[in-house]
C-alpha cells in the first residue's frame, strides 16, 4: 500500500524538519508560483469548490479516515481500533477502499476492505488478513481491482472483485516479486514492477496477466508507474542517477525523459497527473528535510512551483475540476491538510486539529 510506504519512507523525519527551518532556501529552478503568505481562499471560494477531501488522520491515537469540505467541514470515516489507512475511490465514488493494519503476535496484519461512503452497510473484506495486502488499483468499470498480496508468494499482482468470499487470482508469479500495480484508464493493461532481473524494473501486461512486456532496462531501480489519464504515458520514479528522479515514459516505449528537464532541483516524487492529462504536480526534497510542490506540463516547459520551499509541503492531490490542489504542510508545526489554486495562490489550511493529517485524496461529492 503506498500510505504505508509513505509513511515508512518519508515521515519520521519531523525532528529534522524542524532544524532544516532554519536551512530554508531550496532554489526556485523552475519558475516560482504560490507562496505561503499570498493569502487565503475566501470562505465564498472554498464553498463553490465542488467535492470534498478524504485524508488520514492520527489526531485520535489511532489511524483512522476523515473527510473535510472545502470550506472545513470535517466528518470521521472509520473509528475502529486498528489503524485504517484510505485507498483509491472507486470509478463511481461510490465506495472507498480501507486498508487496515494492525499487529498479531507481533507481526504485522493487513486486510483490503471496500466501504461504502454513504455509510449505509459494513465495510466489505477481501479476503484474510495477511502480511503484504496494499497498493490498489481499481478498473474503471469498478468491477475488479488489483493489489499487491503475500497470500500465495512473496508478492504477487492479485486481481480482486469487490465482493466478499470470491477468490483472488494471481496475475503474476514471480519469486522476486512484482509491486505497484496499475490498472490503465481503459482496463485492458496493467502496469507495475518486478525484481525478476535483480532490479525493479517496469512491466506492462495485459488484464488477465498475459502478454507480459518489460518497458525499462537499467541496472538501476525503476518503481511507481502511474498511467496518464489517456493512456499514452506513464510517469515513474527512477534512481538512474543516484538520485529518486521522475521521468515520463511513452506506453509503445518510444521515448522516455526526464519530467523536470534540466530544472531538477532535489529528489523528486509524489506525482500527480492533472485530471485532464496535461499537467503532472510533483515534489522535490531536500536533504534537509523541506519539500515542496511544482507542476509542469506534459508538453515540455519549464516546472512552476506552487510553494515557497520555505517547508515542508507534500502529497499533492488534484480537484476533480483540475482547478485546485490539496496538500500536506507541516508549515505550522503539524502535519495538517491545506488547499491552494493549481497556480499555488490561495494556500489555505483546512484542518488544524492536533495529531498529523495526510494522503489526502478528492471525492467529487461531499
Amino acid at each position: 500500500m503506498q500510505g504505508l510506504e509513505r509513511l515508512q519512507r518519508s515521515w519520521p523525519w519531523r525532528a529534522r524538519w524542524l532544524t532544516a527551518l532554519a536551512v530554508l532556501g531550496v532554489g526556485c529552478s523552475g519558475r516560482c508560483g504560490g507562496a505561503s503568505d499570498a493569502g487565503t481562499l475566501s470562505k465564498e471560494e472554498a464553498r463553490a469548490i465542488p467535492g470534498a477531501v478524504i485524508f488520514l488522520s492520527e489526531r485520535a491515537g489511532q489511524k483512522d479516515v476523515w473527510k473535510v469540505s472545502p470550506e472545513g467541514v470535517e466528518t470521521r470515516l472509520t473509528d475502529a481500533e486498528e489503524d485504517e489507512f484510505p485507498g483509491p475511490l472507486s470509478p463511481d465514488g461510490k465506495s472507498l477502499v480501507v486498508i487496515t493494519a494492525t499487529e498479531v503476535e507481533g507481526l504485522h496484519r493487513s486486510q483490503i476492505r471496500v466501504m461504502p461512503l454513504d455509510g449505509k452497510g459494513p465495510a466489505v473484506p477481501l479476503h484474510a488478513p495477511r502480511a503484504r495486502a496494499r497498493n490498489v488499483s481499481w478498473a474503471p468499470d469498478g468491477t475488479w481491482l488489483v493489489a499487491e498480496s503475500d497470500a500465495e508468494g512473496f508478492s504477487d499482482v492479485v486481481k480482486l472483485v469487490p465482493r466478499e468470499g470470491v477468490p483472488e487470482v494471481r496475475l503474476t508469479q514471480v519469486p522476486q516479486g512484482c509491486f505497484e500495480p496499475q490498472i490503465s484508464p481503459d482496463g485492458k493493461e496493467v502496469a507495475y514492477v518486478c525484481s525478476r532481473e535483480g532490479d525493479p524494473e517496469i512491466y506492462v501486461a495485459k488484464a488477465d496477466g498475459s502478454g507480459e512486456e518489460r518497458l525499462t532496462h537499467f541496472h538501476m531501480e525503476d518503481r511507481q508507474p502511474k498511467w496518464s489519464p489517456d493512456g499514452v504515458w506513464l510517469v515513474l520514479v527512477s534512481d538512474r542517477e543516484r538520485k529518486d528522479r521522475l521521468f515520463f515514459l511513452r506506453r509503445d516505449g518510444s521515448e522516455m525523459r526526464p519530467v523536470s528537464g534540466e530544472h531538477y532541483a532535489g529528489e523528486e516524487r509524489e506525482a500527480a497527473w492533472s485530471p485532464d492529462g496535461k499537467r503532472l504536480a510533483y515534489v522535490t526534497r531536500t536533504p534537509e528535510g523541506l519539500a515542496r510542490i511544482w507542476v509542469v506540463p506534459l508538453a515540455g516547459g519549464a516546472p512552476v512551483a506552487l510553494t515557497d520551499g520555505k517547508h515542508r509541503d507534500d502529497m499533492p492531490a488534484w480537484s476533480p475540476d483540475g482547478k485546485y490542489l490539496a496538500y500536506v504542510s507541516e508549515r505550522e508545526g503539524n502535519a495538517d491538510v491545506y488547499l491552494m489554486r493549481a497556480d499555488g495562490t490561495g494556500q489555505t489550511r483546512l484542518t488544524s486539529a492536533k495529531g498529523a493529517d495526510w494522503l489526502p485524496l478528492w471525492t467529487a461529492t461531499r
